[in-house]
């Protein structure tokens, strides 16, 4: 299945194919805070979900409830159509990867992998053969023997899959697997990590604060805050077309303005204007016209565009591939506009003060609420 297959999949949690995990009214207090608040949503077999929200917003503790480590106040929990809400942990069928990797220091890397299978009734000979067997599918093989202290943080990472893996459970967890990595390694595992889930095709449940992280792996995604579910759906879903101006934000940088007028003509918003019959539904509450800074169209581009307008660049920041530019458009002194422009199509870099035109295309222009 393509990363981005499951488009067709709905966006209210469910899924078109038989779940592996099913998550139900699901609540769990601390004292006096209500971390996760009434959580429903499915997870089909060998789909990639991850679960993404800002710190506290009860993605870990949600992973938690359904690894058992933690018991719901209300709510159940099933997987693969069975209902494990007040099974033990290792009644439950799942492995599960920890942020910190949690190896045993004293244990060879072949020896953390075959740690899960020492419980089982397999013989020697056959854990050996899985140990084996799983080294090579992460890559490891020459480093059966050594120890965890003598492994990268990547290669780490890998031998903690590949022990979460041993026992071939039906629900792999992943509780920001990558968090400790630095950013060259982070964007090469999060692609042998899809591979890896692809090739095993096991169903994964990946917590993550990283958007791109998400928006790489997933076939859908949970965004969460306050303890509960936002939005429910495809990459492209949540960053397209996303609920409210939370989910926006969080999923990537947008210029949202208030809207501070509607007339016969159309609403507007600091230097936003967007017609009325470019509008569609009802406002909601605490509207704000929102465009990506991507989608902010300047120079040559914005005058060909409908309504072009007047602006100066106001900053200038030079990042490889892309030019970002902060624009004051018209008199809107306390509205600047922030655009952001693949640098092969800047011939020149412009400079602080000059004058460019600049359009904002209605398509790309989102009416939102502020998702308080």
């Amino acid at each position: 299945m393509n990363v981005h297959q499951s488009d067709t999949r709905l966006q209210n949690g469910a899924t078109q194919v038989a779940p592996f995990l099913s998550v139900g009214g699901l609540s769990k207090r601390f004292g006096q805070s209500t971390v996760v608040d009434d959580v429903a949503f499915e997870v089909g077999r060998s789909e990639f979900v991850c679960v993404l929200g800002p710190s506290g917003c009860g993605k870990t503790t949600l992973l938690r409830l359904i690894a058992g480590f933690e018991r719901a106040d209300k709510g159940v929990i099933a997987m693969n159509g069975v209902d494990v809400t007040t099974r033990r942990p290792e009644e439950r069928d799942f492995g599960i990867v920890f942020q910190s990797y949690a190896l045993f220091p004293n244990r060879t890397v072949a020896g953390n992998v075959g740690f899960g299978l020492e419980a089982t009734r397999a013989s020697g000979a056959q854990q050996q053969a899985r140990v084996a067997e799983l080294l090579t599918l992460v890559g490891l093989t020459e480093h059966a023997g050594k120890y965890p202290s003598q492994l990268s943080g990547g290669q780490q990472q890998r031998v903690a899959l590949a022990r979460a893996l041993a026992l071939s459970p039906g629900l792999l967890l992943l509780d920001e697997p990558l968090s400790a990595l630095d950013a060259n390694v982070r964007a090469r595992l999060r692609l042998e990590l899809l591979a890896l889930q692809r090739r095993v095709g096991v169903t994964a449940l990946m917590v993550t604060h990283d958007q791109q992280e998400a928006l790489a792996v997933a076939d859908r995604i949970i965004v969460m805050n306050r303890g509960r579910i936002v939005q429910c759906g495809t990459p492209r879903q949540v960053f397209e077309t996303p609920a409210d101006l939370f989910v926006a934000r969080f999923m990537g940088e947008m210029n949202a303005f208030p809207i501070t007028g509607v007339d016969h003509d159309g609403v507007e918003a600091g230097p936003v204007r967007l017609m009325l019959a470019e509008a569609s539904g009802s406002l909601p509450a605490r509207a704000h016209l929102c465009i990506r800074p991507g989608a902010v169209l300047i120079g040559a581009e914005a005058e060909a565009a409908p309504r072009p307008l007047a602006a100066r660049v106001r900053q200038v920041l030079y990042l490889g591939d892309t030019v970002r530019l902060t624009l004051q458009v018209g008199g809107h002194e306390a509205t600047p506009v922030n655009a952001e422009i693949p640098s092969a199509r800047l011939p020149l870099l412009p400079s602080i003060g000059d004058a460019v035109a600049v359009a904002f295309p209605a398509g790309q222009v989102r009416i939102l609420g502020d998702g308080a």
